[in-house]
């Protein structure tokens, strides 16, 4: 396994999706035996994702550069199947921290370097909608709210969250919209913890999450669409 020490950069060998999805065959046992637990429990038992974290499966979508695998989705969704075999929660949590994951190799490098530069397993969790409250201070944004439904927090260093930023005046409104930050996770409080129907959905840790106390930044990124940047 490829380790990232005092910020330096490595390349992975990146495994292929047959090895990924033997070593998830390996784990069946121990993550079917755990998902009664996850459910009664309503977090995927820690047993799981310390065994997730081992086999490199939440390195799917961490860009090479920082000791990641860079998968393809193919494999990324394969994988998800295999696990979701054993236990949905387990799977849906793997999911959408990979998707996360993928989302920060999109930003900017200085992003990057600071959510995966010195821990390739870095864990990050995400919420899509912008409904906590931004506005403008001297030099920067000042951030503060609550994001719904952020499954898999329980997890998470760190998490995307996204925000409004209000147009610099109002004949310059394109400079508003939608944008995206990396947080540390540490500085967000969970307040709620939603309680899901189904077989299978209640491990999936879906808090509200509160940043607590409210954030100023001097950056607020617009979403990426295309490859991992900097790689």
């Amino acid at each position: 396994m490829v380790s990232v020490e005092h910020g330096v950069e490595n390349k992975a060998d990146a495994p292929a999706a047959a090895e990924l999805l033997a070593r998830v065959k390996e784990l069946y046992p121990l993550l079917a035996n755990n998902a009664a637990q996850g459910e009664r429990d309503r977090r995927v038992v820690e047993d799981c994702i310390e065994a997730l974290t081992e086999a490199g499966l939440f390195r799917m979508t961490v860009p090479k550069r920082f000791g990641g695998y860079q998968s393809s989705m193919r494999t990324v969704l394969d994988v998800s199947a295999a696990v979701a075999e054993a236990d949905g929660g387990t799977s849906w949590v793997l999911t959408l921290v990979n998707v996360c994951n993928w989302m920060t190799g999109l930003f900017p490098e200085q992003a990057q370097r600071e959510v995966f530069g010195t821990d390739p397993d870095t864990k990050v969790s995400g919420v899509l909608t912008p409904t906590a409250e931004t506005r403008r201070t001297d030099g920067g944004w000042r951030v503060s709210g609550k994001w719904f439904y952020n499954s898999g927090s329980w997890h998470a260093s760190w998490a995307v969250r996204a925000v409004t930023r209000p147009p610099v005046s109002l004949s310059r409104s394109a400079a508003g919209g939608r944008r995206l930050r990396p947080t540390d996770a540490t500085r967000m409080s969970p307040i709620q913890r939603y309680r899901r129907a189904g077989a299978g959905r209640r491990p999936l840790t879906s808090h509200t999450r509160r940043i607590d106390p409210p954030r100023a930044w001097r950056t607020l990124w617009p979403p990426r669409l295309g490859r991992y940047q900097g790689c």
